[in-house]
C-alpha cells in the first residue's frame, strides 16, 4: 500500500479518537470486548457510561504474542476487557494483569442468541460482548489463583484417570464375554489377576494375543495413573487444615474434600450458604409468570462435578448418618418421598454445613465423631510411614490426634462476616 495513503488513515484514525476522547470525556470509560481464540484475538474498543450501548471506536485483530502490545498502543489503563470463558482465558486474564489491564471472564454463553445467523464473524462477537457487558445481567466466572490452579489441574487428572480405569475396564470385560472367556470378580486386583489367567489357557497366537496384551498394558496403566493422583490428593488433604475440617461431615472423604476446595477456593467470596449452595446446582430453578408458579426442579446450572459428588456423599451418609438431618432425611423417604429428591436435599444441607465449617462458625457437635477418627485412620494408612515421618508425625496415632486437635473449638482467624 502507498506510504501516503497509510499516512492519511493513520492521521484520520488519530483525529477521529481525538473526537472521541472529547465528545466522550465526562463519565466514560474505555471497555474492551475480546473475543478469543487459541491465536487469533479480536478486540472492539468502546467508550462506554452506564445506561448507554458502548460507542465502538474502533476494532483491531492482532495475535497473542503481539497482544500487550497491541494493548499498549491502543488501550488506557483505565479500560475493563470482558471475554468469553475459555480454555485459555485465565491464563490472558493473567497476562493483562501483569501489564497492568483489568480484565473480566464471562459465561460462555453470554452472547447466546445476540448475533443474526447470516452475521457471524469475531468483530461482530467482541462487540456483543462489550454490550452484553454494559445492558447488565451477564455472569461472571471467577478467575483461580495460582493454588486453585494447582489443585484444579491434579482433580481434573483424576479425574480424567478414573475415566480411562472405567473404560479400559469395561472393554476387557466385554472382551471376555465376547470370546468366551471365564468372567473373574469384579474386584480390581482379583479381575486383572483372573483375566491374565484366562487368556494364557486360550493360548492365543499373533492378532488375538496382540491385542489381549494391549489391553491389558492399557488398563494396568491407566489404574496405575488413578493411584498416583489419589496418593497425592490424600498428601494434600492431609497438609491442608481446611480440606481435613470438612471430612468431619459424614459421607465426605479425600476426594470429596479435596475437589470441595479446589473450586470453593476463598468461601468468604459466598456471602451466605446459599449463595454456595447456587454455585454447586442444589438451588430451587424459579418459574412464575403472573399468578402462575411452575414446578421447582433444582437448577441446572452450577458444578455439575461438584453436585454429582455430593449427591455421592448423601447417598454413602443417608443409611449411616445419625445427625438430625439424616434422620430427617430417612423420615422423609421413609414417608413415600422420591428418593433422588431426598438425596439431593440432604446433599443440599450437606453443603450448607461444610460452607458454616469454612466460615469458623460453631459445628453441631464438639468432640470428634468415630467416623472421623476412621477417616484419619485410612488416611494414615493410605500416606504410608515414610510420608507421615516428613510431615512430623511418628506414630500414626500421632497423625490421628493431629487431625482430631483440629476440629476442637479454637478462636477463628478469618474476617468477621457480615450479612449486611
Amino acid at each position: 500500500m502507498n506510504t501516503k495513503i497509510k499516512e492519511k488513515r493513520k492521521e484520520k484514525r488519530k483525529k477521529a479518537e481525538e473526537s472521541v476522547a472529547t465528545q466522550y470525556g465526562d463519565g466514560y470509560m474505555t471497555l474492551v470486548g475480546m473475543d478469543l481464540h487459541s491465536v487469533n484475538v479480536t478486540l472492539c474498543i468502546t467508550r462506554w457510561r452506564k445506561g448507554e450501548d458502548p460507542h465502538v471506536v474502533r476494532t483491531i485483530s492482532t495475535d497473542l504474542d503481539g497482544l500487550v502490545t497491541s494493548y499498549a498502543k491502543n488501550v488506557g489503563n483505565d479500560s475493563l476487557t470482558v471475554l468469553e470463558a475459555s480454555t485459555n482465558a485465565f491464563a490472558i486474564v493473567r497476562r493483562l494483569g501483569a501489564a497492568g489491564y483489568k480484565a473480566t471472564v464471562l459465561t460462555s454463553d453470554a452472547i447466546s442468541g445476540m448475533a443474526c445467523p447470516d452475521r457471524v464473524n469475531d468483530k461482530i462477537d467482541a462487540r456483543n460482548l462489550a454490550r452484553a457487558y454494559s445492558r447488565g445481567g451477564t455472569r461472571e466466572v471467577l478467575v483461580p489463583d495460582a493454588t486453585q490452579t494447582r489443585l484444579r489441574d491434579i482433580w481434573f487428572g483424576h479425574r480424567n484417570a478414573v475415566k480411562e480405569t472405567t473404560r479400559w475396564s469395561n472393554r476387557l470385560w466385554s472382551y471376555c464375554s465376547m470370546h468366551d472367556l471365564k468372567l473373574p470378580e469384579r474386584s480390581p486386583t482379583v479381575k486383572l489377576d483372573g483375566i491374565r489367567k484366562a487368556i494364557k489357557d486360550k493360548a492365543w497366537e499373533g492378532i488375538e494375543a496382540f491385542h489381549a496384551e494391549r489391553m491389558l498394558a492399557e488398563y494396568v496403566h491407566a489404574r496405575d495413573t488413578r493411584a498416583l493422583y489419589e496418593r497425592k490428593i490424600q498428601e494434600t488433604v492431609a497438609e491442608n487444615l481446611d480440606m481435613t475440617r470438612i471430612m468431619q461431615v459424614l459421607g465426605v472423604r479425600f476426594i470429596v474434600a479435596f475437589g470441595l476446595m479446589a473450586f470453593i477456593g476463598d468461601v468468604r467470596r459466598f456471602e451466605t450458604s446459599k449463595k454456595l449452595v447456587s454455585y454447586v446446582g442444589f438451588n430451587p430453578s424459579v418459574n412464575d409468570s403472573g399468578t402462575k408458579e411452575g414446578k421447582r426442579k433444582i437448577s441446572h446450572f452450577g458444578r455439575r462435578d461438584l453436585r454429582s459428588l455430593m449427591v455421592e456423599a448423601a447417598q454413602s451418609a443417608l443409611n449411616k448418618g445419625k445427625a438430625p438431618m439424616h434422620t430427617w432425611a430417612r423420615r422423609k423417604r421413609a414417608s413415600g418421598k422420591e428418593p433422588n429428591k431426598v438425596v439431593c436435599a440432604l446433599a443440599r444441607k450437606m453443603v450448607c454445613h461444610v460452607w458454616h465449617i469454612l466460615m469458623g462458625h460453631p459445628v453441631p457437635w464438639t468432640e470428634p465423631e468415630a467416623s472421623f477418627i476412621n477417616k484419619a485412620r485410612k488416611l494414615s494408612g493410605c500416606l504410608g510411614k515414610e510420608k507421615r515421618l516428613a510431615l512430623g508425625y511418628k506414630t500414626s496415632a500421632a497423625f490421628v490426634e493431629e487431625l482430631c486437635a483440629r476440629l476442637r473449638p479454637e478462636v477463628s482467624d478469618k474476617e468477621p462476616f457480615s450479612r449486611e
